[in-house]
């Protein structure tokens, strides 16, 4: 059984509440899942090819296995992978057959193409982080999300989700290529989403915007709890995932990004594309610094000075043409920004 408990939605002003998830902008995650079936012998070369991509993008990319189809029905003593909400997610996204995987919830593909829509994804800053933290007390599941909003987006409406999933399953699995395997090793398997499986709505996704919630659900005691993750991801109503975290079950949760950063760092910056003019907010200490901004060549082509208390710096972008330019004060961090008509 699983339920949502608590929803906070609270602005800049309240934001040191949060924990778990920095204010500070990020590049986007990537999360693979792949739709499968233990009887499904050309499925051990796509779990190759997910576990070569996992051992090469460490945290930046997250695995889900979504067992369904006629191919994942157990037979005598091979495990039983099924899930109600396996099921409703093969429905929602048309999965008519396997090994087949989305991601960051983009179209259908085979594993010949996970390589370079990962490497895409993980290239791009992502309009909102997401933090996890989960605890296990006797058989109950606790799950806190957090997500703050460091840039604009398109979407009037998101959705969190939350799965869980259990690592290291060893059970049967047929494999055209090298035999069927009564030991094989199955990863992230999926056992239950805390959420809805549509997710759960998020009204309120402007810059500075911080959204958390409590998720509960009830474990199955035949799942060994060492080895239950907790996956959490935002994104758009029907669109792609803007980013994702994994977390264990019993314990884990992620690790803020230190907001002791120098004064010389940038905090947000918006609207992103920019077309007239892009706002960014400073520390008041860079009082009497320049900013500048520079093109792709390292050009500067404007420059703002900082005034005594200012938190906000708005730079005219109104007569640049469209493409990426660099902005730092000298000694700080360059960030990025997108110009685009």
């Amino acid at each position: 059984m699983r339920s949502i408990f608590t929803l906070i939605l609270l602005y800049p002003a309240l934001v040191q509440a949060q924990t778990l998830v920095s204010t500070v902008p990020q590049q986007r995650t990537a999360l693979l899942e792949e739709f499968t079936a233990i009887n499904c012998g050309n499925c051990p070369a796509a779990h190759a090819t997910a576990n070569s991509l996992f051992a090469q993008y460490g945290e930046q990319l997250v695995g889900i296995e979504i067992h369904g189809g006629s191919l994942s029905n157990p037979s005598g003593s091979q495990p039983d992978f099924r899930t109600t909400d396996g099921s409703a997610l093969w429905s929602q996204f048309g999965v008519n057959f396997q090994p087949q995987g989305k991601v960051n919830r983009q179209a259908l593909s085979g594993a010949s193409s996970w390589s370079s829509a990962i490497a895409s994804i993980v290239s791009q800053d992502s309009p909102a982080n997401i933090g996890v933290a989960a605890t296990v007390a006797g058989t109950a599941l606790n799950v806190v999300v957090e997500v703050y909003y460091t840039g604009s987006t398109t979407s009037l409406e998101d959705e969190i989700h939350v799965a869980l999933t259990q690592d290291h399953i060893v059970g049967y699995q047929q494999d055209y290529v090298n035999g069927a395997q009564q030991n094989y090793d199955h990863r992230h398997a999926l056992r239950d989403m805390l959420t809805p499986v549509i997710g759960d709505l998020v009204t309120t996704n402007a810059v500075g915007a911080f959204v958390q919630r409590l998720y509960t659900l009830e474990l199955d005691p035949s799942w060994n709890v060492a080895d239950l993750q907790v996956v959490g991801f935002i994104g758009p109503v029907n669109g792609a995932v803007y980013q994702v975290r994994q977390v264990a079950a019993d314990g884990g949760t992620t690790t803020v990004i230190s907001e002791e950063r120098s004064t010389l760092d940038l905090g947000n910056i918006y609207p992103m594309p920019a077309t007239d003019v892009v706002f960014i907010t400073v520390d008041p200490a860079t009082a009497g610094n320049t900013l500048v901004l520079r093109d792709a060549l390292g050009r500067m082509v404007t420059q703002e000075r900082i005034g005594t208390g200012a938190t906000n710096v708005v730079l005219s972008v109104a007569d640049l043409k469209s493409g990426i330019y660099f902005a730092s004060f000298a000694g700080g961090e360059a960030r990025k920004i997108i110009v685009a008509r």
